[in-house]
Formats: structure tokens, C-alpha cells, sequence
């Protein structure tokens, strides 16, 4: 089992919401218990790429198997890449970052 630690200000800490619709959309992590961490948006980490950026595909992993990611399926010339917790869909022509995807579901 794979464990990470991850440090949060007493502020993060005491914004846990039960998962409703909007709670859903900015949700860490569930838990078995229904519940998510809320980590306000000052205080989460920027993605290493944004929109737009030119996309360094042979540095990083495509994702295959996006159903364990809760992904939608691929309908275009684009791709799904991962890079550290972030994973961005990306054009297969040019390789630049179409979206920048936050909050997916690991099964």
C-alpha cells in the first residue's frame, strides 16, 4: 500500500465537507466515510503546466487506463498525460495542454 503525508495549514485542515455537488467538484480526497478535504485555492499548488504550454510528452507517462482515473474517453486527437498528481489532456499534434485537470478519482 502506497501511503503520502501531506502538510496543511489548520485552516485546510478545518474545511472538510461532506460531498455534496459543489463540495464533489473541489474535493482532495474521499473517503470511505462520504467526506472530502476542501484545500482553499490560495493555498493549493499551481500546476507545473497551464493551457496552452507546449507539453514535454516523452518526459511523462500517457495515461491508457483512464476508467481507473474516472476519465472521460478519448473522442479526439488529444491524450491524457500525468505529470506528479496533475494530469492534463493534451493535443496529439502540436502537444500543447488543452486542460488541466485537478480533481479525477484513482480506483
Amino acid at each position: 500500500m502506497r501511503r503520502s503525508v501531506h502538510f496543511l495549514t489548520l485552516a485546510a485542515l478545518t474545511s472538510i465537507a461532506s460531498t455534496g455537488a459543489a463540495a464533489a467538484q473541489t474535493c482532495l480526497s474521499q473517503t470511505a466515510s462520504a467526506k472530502c478535504l476542501v484545500i482553499p485555492a490560495e493555498q493549493r499548488s499551481q500546476p507545473e503546466y497551464a493551457v496552452g504550454d507546449a507539453f514535454p510528452i516523452y518526459n511523462y507517462s500517457m495515461l491508457l487506463d483512464i476508467d481507473r482515473y474516472g476519465l472521460p474517453p478519448v473522442d479526439g486527437a488529444w491524450r491524457y498525460y500525468k505529470a506528479d498528481y496533475v494530469v492534463y489532456r493534451v493535443d496529439a499534434n502540436d502537444h500543447q495542454v488543452l486542460e488541466v485537470i485537478h480533481n479525477f478519482r484513482r480506483r
